[in-house]
């Protein structure tokens, strides 16, 4: 994309190369998440620093693009396009600015395929490999639809006292297992306490301020915008800011 250029809404379907996931290991963890602050803002700004160019005739560099990133000493080199009207971030590299390193990487990566449906990776998976909280990085983690457990266990969670129906429906399998699990006192169901049990199994034990929001959220319109690479719809709420999400 030129310079000018926006996505549809400012959103996009942000996904990675494995080759960038290793230099994401290869930072601290304050470094991580400042370089993921600085990709998701592609969304907003999808040229980032500047367009590449050839360098010489060995060079397959044009049409790619490049982000200064942790004060201007590395860089991500990304592709950025618009398919069947859906914003997409390709990140392919990223490494220290010194001696054109990257660009090498970037070149060889380029001449051997780019990015394959098999080696993609998006944003959300990376916050969970990396252990990374999407509100450290400025996304709000909450705002999806996870697929509704069977009726049955909803059904069940209800019967038992643990869960009201309203609630229980809006938790995924996993997260109602959870709930069925911890949701006992010493006298029997405890609700606050399924509920809180349901939310840390979503969120890996990070603590729900405001459960009554998170599970509010999930009942408003779903995003549904169908992700180019992944032929799914995303599971964000409507009008949701930056990444698109294809799975919980």
């Amino acid at each position: 994309m030129r310079s000018g250029e926006r996505f549809p809404d400012d959103q996009a379907q942000i996904v990675f190369n494995d080759v960038f996931l290793e230099y994401l290991e290869t930072l601290t963890p304050p470094q991580r998440e400042q370089v993921l602050v600085d990709v998701i803002s592609l969304c907003a700004n999808p040229v980032g620093s500047h367009p590449l160019s050839n360098r010489n005739n060995k060079d397959q560099l044009a049409g790619w693009n490049t982000i200064d990133v942790l004060h201007r000493e590395h860089r991500v080199i990304f592709g950025t396009r618009i398919e069947d009207g859906v914003g997409v971030v390709e990140v392919l590299c990223g490494g220290p600015r010194r001696a054109d390193a990257v660009y090498d990487m970037a070149n060889l990566l380029i001449a051997t395929g780019r990015l394959s449906d098999e080696e993609v990776t998006e944003i959300w998976q990376v916050l969970a490999l990396l252990d990374v909280v999407a509100e450290h990085v400025g996304l709000d983690g909450w705002d999806f639809r996870p697929p509704q457990a069977p009726p049955g266990m909803v059904k069940a969670a209800v019967a038992a006292g643990l869960l009201g129906a309203e609630i229980a429906s809006a938790l995924s399998l996993d997260e109602l297992e959870a709930a069925m699990e911890g949701g006992w006192a010493a006298d029997g169901p405890d609700p606050a306490a399924a509920l809180a049990a349901a939310l840390r199994r979503s969120r890996s034990g990070v603590d729900v301020v405001d459960a009554t929001r998170v599970l509010s959220g999930r009942n408003r319109d779903r995003c549904d915008v169908l992700l180019p690479r992944s032929q799914v719809p995303c599971i964000r709420r409507k009008g949701h800011p930056g990444p698109h999400r294809s799975r919980p």
